[in-house]
């Protein structure tokens, strides 16, 4: 019986960069995934509708007319 021949170089690197491309795409949709997070949570810290001021027509009137 003959011995089954190496497969070409070539198609070696073809199937490590197939088992490496799985991991690196893993680790991209991870991170832009915690950013997505870390995004979400700095604008509810910090820019959300309950942070912002209250302005009506009175507080404008103040600000930009202000009596002497």
């Amino acid at each position: 019986m003959r011995t089954p021949a190496a497969p070409p170089r070539r198609a070696r690197k073809r199937d490590t960069t197939a088992r490496h491309g799985g991991r690196l795409k893993r680790r991209v949709v991870v991170a832009i995934a915690a950013k997505l997070v870390l995004l979400t949570f700095l604008y509810l810290m910090f820019f959300s509708p309950s942070h912002r001021p209250r302005i009506d027509d009175a507080a404008v009137d103040r600000h930009l007319i202000p009596t002497r």
